[in-house]
């Protein structure tokens, strides 16, 4: 079942109640990443009951969650495009020029993800992070590799123990074998997803630490196991999508972190270990 299948079939319903209306809307912003969602979930995310999406679902003639997962995971393992196709699909004949579009692009994934944060997770977040009981581990794979090396050099001024994962599955667990309860993991991951990122953080969940996660999918393998989620917007007409959104909240993660009561003695010492290998 494509969208617009599903469009038609809820269309085919006739009146919907709120709830319904809710599923629905819901489905249509992020169809592409329901093959991924656990119901417990996606029902808290979507603020309706399982019995409430299980009805829904029956009405549109499927025999459950399951069955409906299948149908879309089905048809859109035919339909998934490469970023050439989707820049191709998305080229446009108006005049205005690359720079005008970028910034207008930034600028809404930017407002966008920040309306959309709360100050009571991001604060609890920080509150994570600098733990000084336990270990900050930091993990991102393929192109959100960058941004979680730059979250971590810049984490290093600011509090010890700060540990960096490298997604190589056969080095993996000589750095996980003293993971606690008192660590914290902060993972980045964009769609696509890394098999070695979803092992990674459901092995710190069975182990008792918190996690931490950055994505541009609020619904995604992961969303089970995180204590802290932030989704940020990546949208793009360009050959890949847009990460502006998902480095500005590193910035402030940084920035929270920057209230760590020891900091200043990290950056004098970091600072007298460049001034010895002379690197300015």
């Amino acid at each position: 079942m494509d969208k617009k299948d599903f469009i038609n079939a809820v269309n085919g319903l006739g009146a919907l109640t709120v709830a319904e209306e809710r599923i629905t809307q819901y489905f249509m912003k992020h169809y592409t990443m329901l093959p991924f969602a656990k119901i417990d979930e996606l029902c808290k995310q979507i603020g309706v009951g399982k019995a409430t999406l299980g009805r829904f679902l029956q009405h549109l003639g499927f025999s459950g969650f399951l069955e409906f997962k299948k149908h879309v995971a089905d048809e859109l393992a035919q339909t998934l495009t490469t970023p050439v196709e989707r820049y191709e699909v998305t080229q446009h004949t108006d005049n205005e020029s690359i720079l005008t579009k970028h910034y207008d692009e930034v600028m809404f994934n930017m407002t966008k993800t920040f309306a959309s944060i709360s100050d009571d997770d991001f604060e609890r977040a920080i509150r994570y992070m600098q733990n000084p009981k336990g270990k900050l581990y930091v993990m991102g794979s393929a192109s959100s590799e960058a941004l979680a090396n730059y979250f971590f050099l810049l984490a290093r001024y600011l509090r010890k123990d700060v540990v960096w994962l490298k997604a190589d599955i056969s080095t993996l667990p000589h750095q996980l074998a003293d993971v606690t309860e008192d660590d914290t993991l902060f993972a980045i991951s964009y769609h696509r997803f890394s098999t070695i990122t979803i092992r990674l953080v459901k092995w710190f969940h069975q182990f008792g630490g918190r996690i931490i996660f950055v994505t541009d999918q609020p619904v995604n393998p992961f969303v089970a196991y995180c204590d802290i989620q932030f989704a940020v917007e990546s949208g793009s007409e360009g050959f890949f999508n847009n990460r502006s959104s998902g480095f500005a909240l590193i910035e402030a993660f940084i920035k929270g972190l920057s209230r760590q009561k020891e900091k200043n003695n990290r950056f004098n010492r970091i600072e007298s270990v460049f001034d010895e290998f002379s690197v300015f």
